[in-house]
């Protein structure tokens, strides 16, 4: 496990779950007032951020991906993902401390 998921585990984010078809682990992005939460598996998050094992820095995270699904590649920022607002709270939580 890199050091970005050894923080977001400390910080106790890793969480064990099911895709359906295997166990798998999960980021825990958001917890709802009705307990609900929202997550991503850590095979998605590594295919929209490739570089997060590699170079798991806030700014990395941040910036412009592109990354294929299916047979479609996409460009995107981690905003229009809907992923900077986590990224946001990271740091401000100082969970990027490697």
């Amino acid at each position: 496990m890199g050091p970005l998921y050894l923080s977001l585990n400390e910080a106790g984010l890793m969480v064990k779950g099911h895709t359906g078809l295997e166990e798998a682990d999960f980021i825990l992005l958001e917890t709802y007032e009705n307990g609900r939460t929202h997550s991503v598996d850590v095979k998605t998050f590594e295919t929209l951020f490739g570089g997060a094992e590699r170079n798991p820095t806030y700014e990395s995270l941040s910036g412009t991906h592109t990354f294929k699904l299916g047979d479609t590649k996409y460009t995107m920022t981690a905003d229009e993902m809907g992923y900077q607002k986590y990224f946001d709270q990271w740091k401000e939580q100082g969970l990027f401390k490697f």
